[in-house]
């Protein structure tokens, strides 16, 4: 692997324009031999459908790790099960994913039902993986309901993949510490909504922590549709290696 690249789908938090202009949350990593994708949240699967088309990408090669099961993460898994269907049902060539899903979910029983489009395995700290020399690995987050962040090493080098966070844990600390690049939540620039106060962090706490544990570029994403970008880069500390992803951009962290 030369380089690796993540290429944005989608970065907005469940809204009422999920399903139109804002997608929510969908990554894909390139620079491997299979084709991964970091959650597969609502409004994203058409668009994941042409990148299928566009680059003839064959979804017996596709590996989907989803962070948690809330729908702006995993909601597309829903929607992919009837296509893969009706496209089993007229072609020899049968299709099946790979799904990595945190267990404690109805979703999880829904999903690992339809065994002959989707291979199944549970999601948790214990997982352990390789793909063409990079390792994967995992790690519980504080968020609602079971969530775990992802790890990827190649030789010396890491990123990390925290999805949705409300803060850090010691245990997220240990993971994230040292790492050459974080794709974390943005939280929320200004004041939480209450009922949300355990669910995601606030943007100017969340990346100060994350920039204090040596970490050496932070990409920030998860945004809320009732705040602007500024919101959020307004926030950022300054003289760090700070970035909002913006959807259908590619971001090169690994080389």
């Amino acid at each position: 692997m030369n380089n690796f690249v993540f290429y944005v789908l989608g970065n907005y938090s469940p809204n009422i324009c999920t399903f139109g202009k804002h997608k929510s949350t969908c990554y894909r990593l390139l620079g491997f031999s299979k084709d991964i994708f970091l959650d597969f949240g609502a409004g994203v699967f058409l668009k994941f459908l042409r990148v299928v088309k566009k680059e003839n990408i064959d979804m017996n090669n596709v590996l989907f790790i989803i962070s948690h099961n809330h729908v702006d993460h995993n909601f597309s898994l829903l929607l992919l099960a009837p296509y893969l269907y009706i496209y089993n049902l007229f072609h020899k060539n049968k299709k099946r994913v790979q799904v990595y899903l945190p267990r404690k979910s109805i979703l999880y029983t829904i999903v690992k039902a339809q065994k002959s489009v989707y291979d199944v395995k549970a999601l948790n700290h214990f997982v352990e993986f390789s793909i063409d020399g990079c390792n994967f690995t995992f790690c519980k987050t504080l968020h609602k309901g079971e969530s775990f962040a992802t790890k990827i090493q190649h030789k010396d080098k890491t990123f990390v993949y925290t999805s949705d966070v409300a803060r850090y844990s010691k245990d997220l600390e240990e993971f994230v510490e040292g790492t050459d690049a974080v794709l974390i939540d943005a939280g929320y620039p200004t004041k939480r909504f209450k009922s949300f106060r355990n669910y995601h962090g606030m943007t100017d706490k969340i990346i100060a922590d994350t920039c204090s544990l040596k970490v050496k570029t932070v990409f920030a994403t998860h945004l809320r549709i009732l705040y602007k970008p500024e919101d959020y880069v307004n926030k950022f500390p300054k003289g760090k290696d700070v970035h909002l992803v913006k959807v259908d951009k590619s971001y090169e962290i690994l080389k």
